[in-house]
């Protein structure tokens, strides 16, 4: 047994007797027919040193505990420092029930070893192996100096990309784990709008038309900011394109607008979800929440500070697109008609309206994905081609999404 080792043993020790204490915790929201989100600031998790609770077989006991309660899907986690406690923390959430997935670079570190990566704050994922297929991760604009600079010295955003199934539907989903630039000083506030600003740029680059779900500690809030000295967020290129047809969803937003908080020592919600507009469809309405209800298993989570100084932020989706924050809209109040109806390989969409540019989605009559495009802008009186794959018999559906409405036009059987 070596030193390393032997450090860790009385925690070892620890953990497995403590761990017998715990009562079940009850589950809360999570739900085996949505698909549940959840980030999480775990601070400075088993730090082996002055940083953080101070006492870190409580931190881990506590943690165990939360994630056990919230029963989430996927879990973007931060801050994580000690690799063999968070190990620990995954195994004890089921027989091989998660897997888990450290980024290999933090603040001041680029390569995943020595000792600047093992004492480093990291990002990782925690994720459900039963939900999640085709796993793969990068960091994202690694090759960027600037970014490295405005992302923390190398706390550069953690992407994962992975096929996730929940009841037969299954969706491609893309991930990107924030941990931003702390401060509240005019450089910090300049630091994280460039960070944001080139994190948009390559979103609109290279992931214009997938699913995004980008989560984690912003450090900043989405409806104001904590530098005094600005009238917008920081992130402000990002929440902008809140308002079009074709960008973001700043879900956790209106959380800030209410006056909530995601941490317990400072008045903002500086722990976001926002999603791009292709996820829209899925988002549960008002699912996005502060996860203040933490303190029913850890009652001194907030007094004793020996958790986390951040509270979860959870955000919930239903994959087959039944349970919608989009209301439905005749497509005839949209001036839209599709024929032949029913057909065989081709298909047209003729429009009495001009139409922005729009997503467009094929589902199968059970609810999945076939195809997932975009039609251009269209003028009043034209007609369109739908570049649609092969169909084999079956009856289908067109969803097409502007803004905050979306419409059907059912295919009906193929011959």
């Amino acid at each position: 047994m070596n030193r390393q080792t032997l450090r860790y043993w009385p925690a070892i020790l620890l953990t497995a007797a403590t761990l017998l204490l715990i009562p079940h915790a009850g589950r809360a929201q999570s739900s085996p027919n949505t698909l549940d989100v959840v980030s999480w600031n775990i601070e400075y998790f088993g730090a082996p040193y002055n940083s953080g609770p101070p006492n870190k077989d409580v931190q881990e006991m506590n943690a165990k505990r939360i994630l056990r309660m919230l029963d989430a899907d996927i879990y973007g986690v931060l801050e994580i420092v000690d690799t063999l406690r968070f190990r620990r923390l995954v195994d004890s959430l089921g027989q091989g029930e998660y897997a888990f997935v450290i980024a290999p670079y933090c603040s001041s570190n680029t390569t995943g070893t020595g000792n600047s990566w093992t004492s480093g704050q990291k990002q990782a994922y925690i994720y459900r192996r039963s939900v999640f297929t085709n796993v793969s991760t990068r960091g994202m604009m690694r090759n960027s100096s600037a970014a490295y600079t405005n992302w923390g010295s190398g706390r550069f955003p953690f992407q994962l990309s992975a096929t996730a199934t929940i009841n037969g539907v299954s969706r491609n989903l893309n991930f990107i784990l924030l941990h931003g630039k702390a401060g509240a000083t005019q450089t910090d506030y300049d630091r994280r709008f460039a960070a944001a600003q080139e994190l948009k740029d390559t979103l609109d680059a290279y992931y214009n038309s997938t699913l995004n779900l980008i989560i984690g500690d912003y450090n900043d809030a989405l409806n104001t900011s904590i530098f005094a000295g600005a009238t917008t967020s920081s992130y402000i290129s990002i929440v902008a394109d809140s308002t079009d047809t074709d960008s973001y969803k700043s879900i956790t937003l209106p959380l800030g607008a209410a006056g909530q908080s995601t941490m317990i020592n400072f008045p903002n919600v500086i722990d976001n979800h926002v999603i791009s507009n292709e996820v829209v469809p899925f988002y549960i309405p008002n699912s996005a929440k502060v996860r203040t209800d933490v303190t029913t298993i850890v009652p001194d989570y907030v007094s004793a500070a020996n958790t986390s100084d951040h509270y979860p932020v959870f955000s919930q989706y239903n994959l087959s697109g039944v349970v919608t924050s989009v209301p439905p809209t005749p497509a005839a109040d949209w001036g839209l008609f599709l024929y032949p109806n029913p057909g065989r390989s081709s298909y047209y969409i003729r429009t009495t309206q001009t139409q922005p540019a729009t997503q467009a989605r094929l589902f199968s009559g059970s609810g999945q994905l076939i195809w997932n495009g975009r039609l251009p802008r269209l003028s009043a009186g034209s007609t369109y081609s739908l570049p649609l794959p092969p169909l084999s018999n079956g009856n289908y559906y067109l969803e097409l999404t502007q803004g905050n409405q979306r419409t059907r036009l059912s295919l009906m059987e193929v011959k």
